[in-house]
């Protein structure tokens, strides 16, 4: 009989699964690599840069529209390195308190930015952890502490329960308005919201990023999507939407349109961006297509304006030889 119960036992251990190994919180914290956005080539130039090089270009020059995506993946990757970074530089010390269940970090004051942080994280799972960092002004009262950056983050497990070190997934929402009450930070208003998958070294890489920022007085915010996937050593794309005035020298069309940017590249780096801004004062959507080869170099480009230069044959000089708009 006893045999027989510890035959069960056994069972009913293997159909739960492997037991999930127990990860410290310095390891269940997100690095900056886990939402950092890669591309086959990087680019300088921001977003303005890029659509007048795509006005000014010719054939064989760089694709403007790739700068555009290499410009806005620096911008996004510049927001991932201070929350991230921030939140590791805490995380770097010795937590004041662990008692398996909770950790706190600090308070550690950062002296070129006068800005004192504190990091508290809270284990939901043996892998999985939710967490926060206030900030306050160096040397005032801790009623001053405002919860800058929250997030949640679960540690990638391989098929044995074991930690993958620098693989998983997770969430964090920066308030700008918190930050804005540190010294020397953008007096910006708003939040911005990272959601990510890094499951495994052969899975393919997801990020996504919401912004809400207001600008100026200005009751509605500005908004923004980002969509970004992948592959390990193969596919990617990127996907980057807004709203903003296409007819801004037009002091009797102030309506917003939708712009919308998908990108998508091979391993080797050649790659297509299809462009479409709809609404706003628009009377129907306009479209503009590019290719671009290994060099990313400009091989195809089309478009719906009337005036829209044209060179290239689509189905010769492109990676991807079809269209593929956003949906953001």
């Amino acid at each position: 009989m006893k045999k027989m119960f510890g035959a069960l036992a056994s069972l009913s251990l293997a159909a739960c699964g492997p037991q999930i190994e127990t990860v410290s919180f310095k390891d269940g914290l997100p690095g900056q690599e886990m939402a950092k956005l890669d591309v086959p080539s990087t680019a300088s130039q921001r977003i303005d840069d890029g659509a007048a090089t795509v006005r000014q270009q010719g054939r064989g020059d760089l694709s403007g529209t790739w700068l555009v995506t290499g410009g806005t993946v620096l911008v996004v990757n510049g927001v991932t390195l201070w929350s991230l970074g921030s939140l590791n530089f805490v995380a770097g010390f010795e937590p004041a308190s662990d008692n398996g269940t909770t950790a706190v970090w600090g308070p550690h004051t950062n002296d070129w930015e006068r800005t004192t942080w504190k990091l508290t994280a809270v284990r939901t799972a043996p892998n999985a952890f939710k967490y926060t960092l206030e900030a306050k002004p160096k040397g005032s009262e801790d009623s001053e502490y405002a919860a800058v950056i929250t997030g949640s983050h679960t540690v990638a497990v391989d098929e044995d329960g074991k930690a993958i070190k620098g693989y998983g997934e997770g969430r964090f929402d920066i308030d700008y308005d918190k930050a804005a009450r540190l010294p020397f930070q953008d007096s910006k208003r708003g939040q911005v919201s990272f959601h990510y998958a890094r499951p495994s070294p052969t899975a393919a890489v997801t990020v996504g990023v919401d912004l809400k920022e207001f600008v100026n007085e200005e009751a509605i915010p500005n908004t923004a999507a980002y969509r970004y996937s992948q592959v390990p050593g193969g596919e990617g794309s990127f996907e980057f939407a807004t709203d903003s005035n296409i007819h801004w020298f037009d002091l009797s069309k102030i309506a917003l349109e939708r712009w919308t940017i998908k990108s998508r590249w091979m391993a080797t780096g050649e790659g297509r961006a299809d462009v479409r801004a709809t609404g706003g004062d628009l009377a129907s959507p306009v479209t503009l297509n590019e290719c671009w080869d290994t060099r990313f170099r400009s091989t195809f480009l089309d478009g719906s304006a009337p005036s829209q230069v044209k060179w290239g044959v689509e189905s010769s000089d492109c990676a991807f030889s079809s269209a593929s708009y956003s949906t953001r």
